[in-house]
């Protein structure tokens, strides 16, 4: 018999019923190893257990500092009690407060200034009663039973605003030892866990080993864990790794010239302007040591685009929009000359932040991460450019397809797009294509560059089937959202 065990059933001799944190403290052990020992006795017909379900409503960490404080709108009825607030001099949590004051009706905006109306001067006098209901959850969660009773509005508001976590139990309310279980004897305890010594004596032998019940119930536990767009990035990243691919990186503040000129986009092209990129102020011009590859740039575009290209324009400094601009510098390098002296193929990737001056809605942010393949060598075709992005992202679990589209630096160019069963539509989430010929600077027919670039918040939202309405929610830090998220 185990020590838990012991203890438990210890406790209990000559006692008629006991409750779970009275027999754990009376055992001297804690409240999960009483529950496993519990569950244990019980399948041997030791004891006999009472359960039943019951709702419980836990403060979330904001919750709880609120519960230790006071509600955001409770703190400023309080401030404007004492002095009036400017609506632009608003501080974080004043902000939150006045947002909630607002749409309670307990202020009003005039001149710029926040004032008390009737209404707010009630509730500051007679307190809040969804303050009053976080207060006595923080002391008592199974209170929440007879409060949403009484109180099923307040109880709604704080569950909208996350501030409690509403949820089910099934709770051992006593514990009652049998006849069986008075007249027990120890018994052999076995071994409960298997240790190197054990194993080098041979002291594990004969011994047995302590049956476990997996479907026990036990306290919730709290483990660290990776953010869910971290874990994602890991799992690419080990997919290309996988498969053969080496990782490269490069600057996040870059020069027009790698961003856009050197992908063969021209300078007035709509994608460059500051509506779509952001330019930077106040720090140098970037600058080109090797000239051959900015004179191989010029006379592309003279020749492609037929315009007047500007090397000043190519030196501005930019934020990188995609990091294809960290591929081509390794493809200028490694494809200098005429590449005789490489060994096909070579494949490369890089992670990385990526910035575009968009407009936020549940697939754009104007800051996100972005993945950037490149396979280099002799005789490639389309087929193997499809058949790469299907295994590497077959761990999306759904169906890809490709629709043939334009980049200015890929000929021919296709858009890549997976099937959403949870938003129950087809989301694009990368590009990809054959790298041109004006790129590469490499004009014999056999050596091809095949290139794609993906979205990793979209690839997530693809993941998560409809879990994640907006790529937005994917950089919530919250603990309370990070804790009951589920493992990917």
């Amino acid at each position: 018999m185990h020590r838990y065990e012991r203890a438990i059933l210890d406790g209990l001799r000559g006692k008629k019923e006991l409750g779970l944190d009275e027999l754990a403290s009376k055992a001297g052990v804690g409240r999960d190893e009483a529950l496993w020992a519990l569950e244990s006795l019980s399948a041997q017909g030791y004891v006999e257990l009472e359960k039943e379900d019951v709702i419980e409503a836990t403060l979330t960490d904001e919750g709880r500092d609120y519960a230790m404080s006071a509600l955001p709108e409770s703190s400023l009825l309080a401030t404007l009690r004492e002095r009036t607030l400017k609506v632009d001099n608003l501080k974080d949590k004043e902000r939150i407060g006045f947002q909630w004051a607002k749409q309670k009706g307990f202020v009003t905006i005039k001149d710029g200034l926040i004032l008390l109306v009737k209404k707010g001067i009630s509730a500051y006098e007679k307190g809040l009663p969804e303050e009053q209901v976080l207060k006595e959850l923080g002391k008592d969660p199974s209170s929440y039973a007879s409060l949403s009773k009484r109180h099923p509005e307040e109880i709604a508001e704080l569950s909208k605003r996350r501030l409690i976590e509403v949820k089910k139990r099934n709770k051992v309310t006593g514990v009652r030892i049998t006849a069986k279980g008075e007249s027990a004897d120890e018994g052999k305890e076995g071994i409960g866990g298997l240790t190197k010594s054990m194993i080098a004596s041979g002291a594990w032998k004969g011994v047995g080993f302590k049956s476990y019940d997996v479907n026990v119930q036990v306290e919730r536990s709290m483990p660290a864990r990776k953010h869910p767009l971290m874990q994602n990035i890991d799992d690419i990243r080990r997919a290309y790794v996988s498969n053969g691919f080496r990782e490269i990186s490069g600057p996040v503040i870059d020069s027009a010239f790698w961003v856009f000129d050197a992908l063969f986009q021209p300078q007035d092209h709509p994608a460059r302007d500051a509506q779509d990129t952001f330019y930077l102020e106040d720090i140098e011009e970037q600058e080109i040591k090797n000239k051959a590859y900015i004179n191989r740039v010029k006379k592309a575009h003279t020749q492609g685009w037929r315009y007047k290209w500007s090397v000043d324009t190519a030196m501005e400094p930019v934020l990188r929009t995609h990091m294809t601009s960290i591929s081509v510098r390794y493809l200028y390098e490694m494809l200098a000359g005429s590449g005789k002296n490489m060994d096909y193929p070579v494949k490369l990737f890089s992670i990385g932040r990526v910035f575009r001056n968009e407009n936020v809605d549940y697939r754009h942010l104007a800051d996100f991460y972005q993945t950037d393949g490149v396979i280099i060598g002799k005789d490639l075709t389309f087929a193997n450019l499809f058949d790469t992005i299907i295994r590497l992202y077959s761990w999306l679990g759904t169906e890809i397809k490709f629709k043939p589209a334009y980049f200015p630096f890929v000929e021919p160019g296709v858009e890549l797009y997976a099937y959403s069963k949870g938003l129950k539509e087809w989301i694009e989430f990368g590009g990809a294509g054959m790298i041109r010929k004006e790129i590469t600077g490499v004009r014999r027919r056999k050596l091809v560059v095949l290139a794609w670039g993906v979205a990793v918040e979209r690839l997530m939202q693809i993941r998560e089937n409809g879990d994640v309405k907006s790529i937005s929610e994917l950089y919530n830090n919250g603990l309370g959202w990070l804790r009951n998220r589920r493992m990917m």
